[in-house]
């Protein structure tokens, strides 16, 4: 009978799950992991919506007033741009609402129906059963007003009570099972997604690792850097003919911001290639000919803002009390970190050159998975953080494949997280 009750135990561990999602500014990204993961089994794995990894994060009003994601949304965002919202994630951090096809749109909302379809999808994939603990990403630079807000969206998305997880701080214990690290070695991680850049430092301990320090910037991202080409576009098309590319930006109606919507994948999609090439052929609506962008140019054009992103990397390494040859390793995640003149840059200003995760889009959710937290952040109405003694680890941390995390306050009163692998 002692046996039957521990078989009948054990088939309901194997049933459980846990669910992580990195809601991005321009893509959505999850991964589960089951409890059959401990003994061996199947081990965190990214959910996959519409054959892809990465969910896009438009969302799009249709005519009935519901809210469509993935392509449904893109597709008619081509036709309706007026009722897209193209970064809900920023508009959650910075808004309460959206003006949608004259239709004012909780931002909440917007971001709820990125986390609805992702929890649908991987319940989905789960036989329908909820899973027992999710775990929500988010910049390292979010406070509890921000924290509270995705809270309201995946309360409406029928997330319950989430836990919450520095994006940079997951990407930083992901790597560190990845990679070993030396007890006392430090690693810096450089993230630069589409609309945020995050940078932390963690400390590998005997007990596992310690958050340093995070800091970054809410406004930059690989957005900006598509601006970037789009000003060396304006540069081209100003010598060939400006008529049209003035007309393209001056037009207000739905047919000129469908064609500046084309031109903004454009600009991502060559972005993203000339990291690979060494130049690649724009097409600009209202041209017969593409434009040529050499990668030399691209380069020089960004410069400026990647330089103010590695003194922020730098400015994150002196707040932790370290130099930048004190670091054991600078890690670098977000799809945006691909730029091949980040790693070049990094390189020259510290001697070493730094790691990309092989894949960045996917770090941040694999680490946030392997260390889940037990317990959510406080919402806005509740203190920011909790009131645990300097260095006291919180109660109830959270068992995890590899190890347990506890959320802390060190010596200086900041918020951080300490992994502990098993023994």
């Amino acid at each position: 009978m002692a046996n039957g009750r521990g078989t009948a135990r054990a088939g309901r561990g194997e049933r459980e799950w846990s669910l992580a999602v990195d809601f991005g500014t321009c893509f959505t990204t999850a991964a589960a992991l089951g409890d059959e993961a401990a003994v061996g089994g199947v081990g965190p794995r990214s959910l996959e919506i519409e054959n892809s990894r990465c969910l896009p994060a438009l969302v799009c009003l249709d005519d009935s007033g519901a809210l469509l994601t993935g392509r449904a949304a893109q597709q008619r965002a081509a036709h309706h741009p007026d009722q897209a919202e193209r970064a809900p994630k920023r508009a959650l951090a910075r808004q309460s609402a959206v003006l949608l096809g004259g239709r004012s749109v909780p931002a909440a909302e917007l971001a709820a129906a990125v986390l609805r379809r992702v929890y649908a999808e991987a319940r989905a994939a789960h036989d329908g059963r909820p899973p027992t603990r999710t775990v929500l990403t988010h910049p390292a630079r979010w406070g509890t007003a921000e924290r509270g807000r995705l809270a309201d969206a995946a309360g409406r998305a029928g997330i319950a009570d989430p836990a919450f997880l520095p994006e940079p701080v997951a990407a930083a214990l992901h790597h560190g099972q990845v990679h070993a690290v030396p007890e006392g070695g430090a690693v810096a991680v450089y993230d630069l997604g589409g609309g945020t850049f995050d940078t932390a430092v963690l400390r590998r301990t005997a007990r596992g690792f310690d958050t340093v320090a995070t800091g970054g910037d809410p406004y930059l991202g690989g957005e900006d850097l598509d601006e970037c080409l789009r000003d060396l576009l304006g540069e081209r098309a100003a010598d060939r003919d400006p008529d049209p590319w003035y007309a393209l930006w001056e037009d207000p109606g739905p047919p000129a911001a469908a064609r500046r919507a084309v031109l903004g994948r454009e600009l991502t999609a060559a972005r993203e290639a000339l990291s690979q090439t060494g130049s690649v052929d724009i097409a600009v609506p209202g041209y017969p000919q593409p434009f040529l962008v050499r990668a030399h140019e691209y380069r020089a054009a960004a410069e400026p803002l990647l330089d103010r992103s590695y003194e922020l990397l730098a400015a994150t390494i002196a707040d932790a009390g370290l130099d930048v040859a004190d670091v054991h390793e600078i890690v670098l995640t977000g799809g945006a970190s691909r730029t091949p003149r980040v790693s070049d840059l990094i390189a020259e200003r510290t001697g070493r050159l730094p790691l990309l995760t092989a894949d960045p889009k996917s770090a941040v959710v694999l680490g946030a998975l392997a260390v889940l937290p037990a317990t959510s952040q406080p919402g806005p109405a509740q203190p920011a953080r909790p009131a645990y003694a300097d260095g006291a680890a919180a109660p109830g941390g959270a068992a995890a494949p590899g190890g347990r995390v506890r959320r802390y306050l060190n010596p200086d009163g900041d918020l951080g997280f300490r992994f502990t692998p098993q023994a």
